[in-house]
C-alpha cells in the first residue's frame, strides 16, 4: 500500500514537471507548427461524431427528465432555464472533455508508447531533437485549443436536441422556453465553460504523453498505458469539475438561482 502511494505521488510530481516544461516550450523556439497543425486536424475529424451523437442523446434526456419534473409543478415553462444549468455550465464541457480523453487522449497514448517501445523517442534525443517541443507541446496546445473550441458545438447540439424534445415531447412552450433559456444565459456561463474545457485539454495532454513516453514492456505495456491513461484523465477531469464549479459560483453566486 506504502509503495503504491509512493509510485502515485512520483507520478504526480513527473506529471507536474512535464506540464510546466509544456508550459515554458510553448514559448520556446523552434515551434513546430506542422505538427501542431496536424494534431488539430485529427481531433477535429476524430471526435466530431462521437460529439454529436453524445450531444443529441443527453440534450433529450435533460428535457424528458426536467421535463416531466417541471410539469408535475406546473413549471414546464422553466426547462429552458435549466438547460443553462444542466448543459451551459455543467455537462457540454465535462462531456467534451471526457470525450475527447477518449477519443484523442487514447490514440496519443498508443501512439506515443509505439514509438517509446520501438525506441523512436530515443531517437529522436540522439538527434538533438527535443521530445517536449516536438511531441508534448504541439499535443499540449493543440488539445487546449480544440477541446475549447468543440465546447461550443457539443453546447448547441444538447440544447438544440432539448429544445426539440421539450416542445414535442414535454409540451413546452417554444416561446417560454426560449425566453427562459436567454434571460438565464449568461456570458460568464459561455467564459466559465471555456476556461473548463481549456484546463481539460492540458489535462488530457500531459496525462496522455506521460503515459506514452513513459510506457514499457511491448504491447502489453502499450495496452497497460492506454488503459491507465484513460482512467487518469476522466478522474482528474472529475476532480477538477468539483473544484471549478463551486469557487466559480461562490465568486458569481447570482448565477446560482432560477431567474
Amino acid at each position: 500500500m506504502a509503495s503504491r502511494a509512493r509510485q502515485g505521488l512520483t507520478t504526480l510530481g513527473e506529471q507536474s514537471i512535464l506540464f510546466v516544461a509544456a508550459v515554458r516550450g510553448s514559448f520556446q523556439r523552434p515551434f513546430y507548427l506542422a505538427e501542431f497543425l496536424e494534431q488539430c486536424r485529427f481531433i477535429l475529424f476524430s471526435c466530431f461524431v462521437p460529439l454529436l451523437l453524445t450531444g443529441s442523446g443527453w440534450g433529450v434526456i435533460v428535457a424528458l427528465e426536467a421535463g416531466n419534473f417541471f410539469k408535475l409543478a406546473s413549471a414546464q415553462w422553466r426547462v429552458g432555464g435549466f438547460m443553462v444549468l444542466a448543459n451551459v455550465r455543467e455537462f457540454a464541457p465535462v462531456a467534451t472533455g471526457l470525450m475527447v480523453a477518449a477519443v484523442c487522449g487514447t490514440a496519443i497514448t498508443a501512439d506515443l508508447g509505439a514509438r517509446k517501445v520501438r525506441d523512436e523517442l530515443d531517437a529522436l534525443s540522439v538527434m538533438g531533437v527535443s521530445n517536449v517541443l516536438f511531441i508534448v507541446v504541439p499535443r499540449f496546445l493543440a488539445l487546449s485549443l480544440m477541446t475549447a473550441l468543440y465546447n461550443i458545438p457539443m453546447i448547441a447540439f444538447t440544447c438544440l436536441s432539448g429544445y426539440v424534445a421539450s416542445v414535442s415531447l414535454v409540451g413546452v412552450n417554444s416561446g417560454a422556453f426560449l425566453s427562459t433559456f436567454f434571460t438565464q444565459g449568461t456570458l460568464q456561463d459561455l467564459y466559465g465553460g471555456e476556461i473548463k474545457c481549456i484546463v481539460f485539454g492540458m489535462l488530457i495532454a500531459i496525462i496522455c504523453c506521460y503515459k506514452g513516453i513513459t510506457a514499457r514492456g511491448g504491447a502489453e505495456g502499450v495496452a497497460r498505458a492506454v488503459h491507465e491513461a484513460v482512467v487518469a484523465c476522466f478522474v482528474a477531469i472529475m476532480i477538477f469539475e468539483y473544484l471549478y464549479t463551486p469557487t466559480v459560483l461562490a465568486l458569481f453566486h447570482a448565477n446560482n438561482v432560477l431567474r
